[in-house]
């Protein structure tokens, strides 16, 4: 793993959320992870140059140590890469252990992309360190069919796991009668918190000047939204389920750019499994997701962001019965269950192909 157990949204709805049903298939997961909380509570700061690169060095030392380890496993899982900068190198050295490695990755991570906070350092993720790992992997899992496309010009052996959420802990809660106001809420990372105020000239027509409507924000940064009036609610593992389950509408937009179309559709399913009704930028996975009119809504233009928006926050029933779609859809796709099933599935059928090409 890159960062601390249950810190970041990737690895939580993808391996660790998958690991009790894992566990039912036979699979136990040791998760050894690159970043220390040192070095996961510098990375968001601004500056601190000098700090990122002590903690990232004594990153790479003790990964180094921890691949010694390395060898009692039978199998090596890489999620994104085994540093959060440089090249392959880790990764090359990891193979000549000689054990089966599977590859996962959930964002176009083969594009460089970085906070504003180390656009500095955007260089030394190595980028195109992510065609090396596909390489040198037995196995490569992925969140999307965007994803996939990618990976298959290097491996031939790709499975589509998308991202998923345990539908056991995200359960609708009836709070709508008890609000007397309109809640429309986003939730996410510091990163993708960029593209909410990118947004920020259509959430300022929404939402100045406007009674009876709110907008809540749930993230581990305050966003910077001028001219917008909303609620922030700081973002930690313990409160996700209570402040997303607050919203009446759940938005995810996005700009329509190469780094989106890689984007797991996440913050629509959170929304979704918890019957709220998501309303999306139409592109990459969200396609993938939401059939807009049926089990969300879909938009491109601000016109049609606005009317969306203006269209739920009026029509409380529109709002349960795109709700309830969703939640139907999440169980039936993009379960926890369902999901460690599709990735469980991917490294069996991984080992049994290693098997034979070994008694070749």
């Amino acid at each position: 793993m890159l960062y601390p157990y249950d810190t970041k949204p990737g690895q939580r709805f993808r391996i660790e959320q998958w690991e009790p049903f894992l566990n039912a298939r036979g699979i136990e997961i040791d998760y050894v992870s690159f970043a220390d909380e040192e070095l996961n509570a510098v990375i968001p700061l601004k500056g601190k140059f000098l700090a990122k690169i002590y903690s990232l060095s004594k990153a790479f030392f003790r990964r180094i140590i921890q691949m010694k380890g390395a060898s009692r496993y039978d199998v090596i899982l890489i999620y994104r890469a085994m540093a959060i900068a440089g090249p392959s190198l880790l990764e090359r050295l990891c193979k000549l252990l000689g054990k089966p490695i599977v590859f996962d990755f959930d964002d176009a991570i083969f594009l460089t992309h970085t906070a504003k906070s180390n656009r500095l350092f955007g260089w030394a993720k190595f980028a195109g360190k992510t065609a090396a790992i596909c390489r040198v992997s037995d196995a490569v899992t992925v969140g999307n069919t965007y994803l996939a496309e990618y990976a298959r010009r290097y491996s031939d052996n790709v499975s589509i796991v998308p991202s998923s959420v345990d539908t056991k802990k995200y359960v609708p809660r009836n709070h709508t009668a008890s609000q007397s106001k309109t809640i429309v809420g986003w939730t996410g990372s510091s990163t993708s918190q960029t593209y909410l105020e990118h947004f920020n000239p259509m959430l300022r027509a929404v939402f100045a000047d406007r009674e009876g409507v709110e907008l809540h924000v749930h993230s581990d940064r305050e966003p910077e939204l001028p001219g917008t009036p909303y609620t922030w609610h700081r973002w930690t593992p313990d409160n996700e389920v209570d402040i997303i389950s607050t919203f009446d509408i759940g938005l995810m937009p996005m700009p329509d750019d190469i780094w989106s179309q890689g984007k797991c559709a996440m913050k629509a399913l959170l929304y979704m499994s918890l019957g709220i009704p998501a309303i999306c930028s139409d592109l990459g996975a969200n396609r993938e997701v939401i059939t807009s009119g049926e089990n969300g809504l879909l938009c491109t233009t601000t016109g049609e962001w606005v009317d969306s928006i203006n269209k739920l926050v009026e029509d409380k029933e529109l709002r349960k019965t795109l709700g309830d779609a969703g939640r139907r859809t999440v169980k039936e796709k993009y379960s926890a269950e369902h999901c460690a099933s599709l990735f469980a599935d991917a490294v069996v059928s991984m080992l049994g192909k290693k098997e034979l090409q070994n008694a070749n």
